[in-house]
């Protein structure tokens, strides 16, 4: 019994030990968030994943997206209706041994009235494609915010109407007011 407690302790040191069990790759940032304000945004988001290689050898790093599941999920965070929404780029990526890539989160969610006001996670998880007995994969926490309502541009606020041809036109019915009105003036004061 004790050599069985001993070969098994040894196994977990060197499973802890061995180089493959630490992670050969990592990820920065671990949460990441997109607030929408004032408009969807469409195409790149300027936002990015930062993975670095840790070993002395290229690795092919891949993605995928997934929806955590309701127990693990953020308060206040539901999950996006459509993964296809997101897109990272690129696809995959092989990077040299210590150094570092980006990949970078493009969306294209609909406008619609139903994606008002949404608090969206999903995860991009990031894997080694090379097959060995562990394969570590990271994942992101991604946050998207969709806008609480949009201002239609058709309802314009009260300086939309001081566009230059408006200008012009009321500069001209001011013109002829005083005009008029000095017209005005200068027949009263002759009677």
């Amino acid at each position: 019994m004790k050599k069985r407690l001993l070969l098994l302790l040894i196994f977990i040191l060197f499973l802890v030990c061995f180089p493959v069990c630490k992670g050969n790759f990592n990820v920065f940032p671990l949460e990441l968030s997109i607030t929408m304000s004032n408009e969807f945004i469409k195409g790149n988001t300027s936002k990015r994943v930062l993975i670095t290689n840790n070993i002395e050898k290229s690795i092919n790093i891949s993605w995928y997206l997934d929806n955590p599941t309701l127990d693990l999920i953020r308060e206040n965070k539901t999950i996006i209706p459509y993964l296809d929404w997101i897109s990272i780029e690129p696809k995959w990526q092989v990077i040299q041994p210590y150094e570092n890539t980006f990949f970078y989160i493009y969306l294209d969610i609909p406008d619609s009235p139903q994606n008002y006001n949404q608090h969206w996670e999903v995860w991009p998880t990031f894997k080694n494609e090379e097959t060995q007995f562990f394969n570590l994969e990271h994942s992101v926490r991604l946050y998207i915010d969709t806008p609480a309502e949009i201002i239609n541009d058709d309802e314009g606020n009260i300086f939309d109407f001081f566009n230059i041809q408006n200008s012009v036109l009321i500069l001209i019915i001011m013109i002829a007011a005083l005009t008029l009105f000095f017209i005005i003036r200068k027949k009263i004061y002759k009677k």
